[in-house]
Parts: structure tokens; C-alpha cells; sequence
């Protein structure tokens, strides 16, 4: 009785050999769904930060600078939905009732409450060099 197959004839192996589970993949860590979900959400919720506690000298001052450069191109740092935010737009008009900047950002136009703003600075470098 021969026992490597290599040596036996073609027409005499067995060609009902079965097929086995194949080639299975491992993936680390994705049996529980719910771990990327907690995850996530974690890290966003390390990401968030509290609403600025801003002083009225500083409120003032970003009021001053805002006034001196609407139609211009400026640079306002702002708080959102716990989330500091870095934006270089168009400052299109001030409301003084509701408290807010009416800006102008690649077509889009939104409103900003002077409440959240930290830094107000004139923009548009590359322009002026252009």
C-alpha cells in the first residue's frame, strides 16, 4: 500500500475529498458591534468642551473689531455645540438685537452669536498679496 500521494496514478485518488471550511478571515475585536459604537461616542464626548465664560471687556473688544472689518475678510475663532471652531469668512453684517455676525463663507451664509466668539482678526493675507 502506497501512502504519498505523489506517487499514486491520477485516475486512482480519491476525488471525493472534502472541502473543508475554506479561508476564513479573522477580524480583531468586531464581535461586539456595540464596542465601536461605545467607542465612538466616547471619543466624542472627550472631544467637547464647556461654553466660554467670556468677560464684557472681551465681548466688547471682538464687537469693535467685528464692526471695523465688516464687508473684509475675516478670521473668528468660535465655540459650537461643544466644539471650538477656526473659520476665515466674509463679515457680511452685525445684528445687534439677536446678538450675532451674518458672515459669508465660499457661498454660504450663516449667523455666529457674539456670545461664542473668542478671537476676531482681519483675514485675507493672500489676497493683499495677490
Amino acid at each position: 500500500m502506497i501512502l504519498d500521494y505523489r506517487n499514486i496514478p491520477y485516475e486512482e485518488l480519491d476525488s471525493n475529498i472534502p472541502y473543508g471550511r475554506g479561508m476564513i478571515k479573522w477580524m480583531p475585536f468586531a464581535t461586539m458591534p456595540e464596542q465601536y459604537e461605545n467607542i465612538d461616542q466616547m471619543m466624542h464626548n472627550l472631544s467637547l468642551m464647556s461654553e466660554p465664560k467670556l468677560s464684557q471687556d472681551l465681548l466688547e473688544v471682538n464687537e469693535r473689531i467685528a464692526f471695523q472689518l465688516v464687508g473684509q475678510t475675516a478670521i473668528i475663532r468660535y465655540w459650537s455645540d461643544g466644539i471650538e471652531k477656526y473659520i476665515e469668512c466674509k463679515i457680511e453684517s452685525i445684528n445687534h438685537e439677536k446678538g450675532t455676525i451674518k458672515i459669508k463663507d465660499s457661498d454660504d451664509v450663516s449667523e455666529i452669536n457674539f456670545f461664542h466668539i473668542y478671537d476676531i482678526t482681519k483675514g485675507g493675507y493672500l489676497d493683499d498679496i495677490v
